[in-house]
Parts: structure tokens; sequence; C-alpha cells
């Protein structure tokens, strides 16, 4: 060993090499970009006893990793990705090229919406007043598709409306069957009022 009180100058494409040449860390500059090149079969380990820090010469963070806390990525030095004991945390939007998993619940903020369509036609959300809301903004149908459909109070327990593939559609009051639709018309159970003309 030994102990240097200088700077070591290596020119161009000449390398730092550590361990086995051609089997192990080469550190170099070929004239235009710096290299730190594992060249062998195992892994290329970064450590530190505190954080680790990757910064521009201007020190503006691209990367940070906190001991015992989290992970952080950067663009223009803003903070864009956090990670947490609980997960991550995304500054802006959230773009994928392909499908989402969603493992358990997505969380919306009050008036945050779930949009849908190129031109948010189909949103859903729930606004801070209590009131929540599927709205259709575009110019063509909006479509509920099932064999069987049930249209049922909050809890559960109360059934407003039922359609059957094949069958009625039938209205409920007080979980109680008023109207239904027949093969050859209707049926209402209990009293008819009608303020204007029967054909």
């Amino acid at each position: 060993g030994g102990t240097m009180t200088g700077n070591i100058v290596l020119n161009d494409n000449v390398k730092s090499i550590y361990g086995t040449a051609g089997d192990g860390l080469e550190i170099y500059h070929d004239g235009s970009d710096s290299y730190i090149n594992d060249t062998g079969t195992g892994s290329l380990i970064i450590r530190s006893a505190d954080n680790i820090k990757l910064e521009t010469n201007a020190a503006e963070l691209y990367f940070q990793g906190i001991k015992d806390g989290a992970v952080k990525l950067y663009y223009d030095n803003a903070e864009k990705l956090v990670t947490s004991s609980t997960g991550v945390a995304v500054t802006g939007s959230l773009s994928t090229t392909t499908n989402i998993s969603v493992g358990n619940n997505a969380f919306f903020i009050d008036d945050g919406k779930a949009l849908f369509g190129a031109g948010y036609d189909l949103q859903i959300y729930h606004d801070a007043g209590g009131d929540s809301y599927i709205k259709e903004l575009g110019t063509g149908q909006f479509y509920i598709q099932a064999e069987n459909f049930r249209f049922k109070s909050a809890d559960g327990a109360s059934t407003l409306i039922t359609a059957n593939v094949g069958g009625a559609v039938s209205l409920y009051y007080d979980n109680s069957k008023k109207f239904e639709t027949l093969t050859d018309g209707a049926k209402v159970t209990g009293n008819l009022e009608v303020t204007g003309t029967i054909t």
C-alpha cells in the first residue's frame, strides 16, 4: 500500500483496472464519455454508510437513496417519484404504455376523477360536497352491460331496480316490487295513478 499526495492522471482510454483484466472493474474516459464498467459475471455494488446521491456537476439531483428511508428520482432537479414504507408517491401525471394491475383499492381524493377515452368523455368521481357522479360527456351512448342487473341501496339491503336478460325489468318501492314488464305488457302491484291519457 501507499499514500498518494497528488492527482493521478490517466490519459484517454487508459483504464484503472481492479481485479483480473477482462473480468474485473474498469474505470476510464474515452475522450468523450466516462465509464465505470464491470466486465465480470458478478454484480456491481455501490455502498455507502449513509445516503447515496447521483448529481450533475452543478449539484442538481438525478437520484437519491436515503439510508433507512426513501429512494427519490428527479426530473430537472424536481422530485418526481418517492418510495415510502407504504408504497410510492408520484408528483405529476403517471403515463403507462400497457395495463395497470391494482392489487387492492385505488383511491381518488374529492373531485379527483377517473377519466376514460381520448377526450375524457367518461368521468367517474366523488365531489367535496358529498355527491358521486358517473358522467358521459361525449356524443355517443352510455351503456351498462350485464346478463342480470341489480341496482341496490348503498348497504345492499334494499333492491331498487332489477333487469334480467330474456326476462323482466322490475321497479321497487321500499324493497317491494311495484312494476314489472311481462311478455305481453306490464304489471303494476298496487294503485296506478295517471295524470294524462292512457292509450
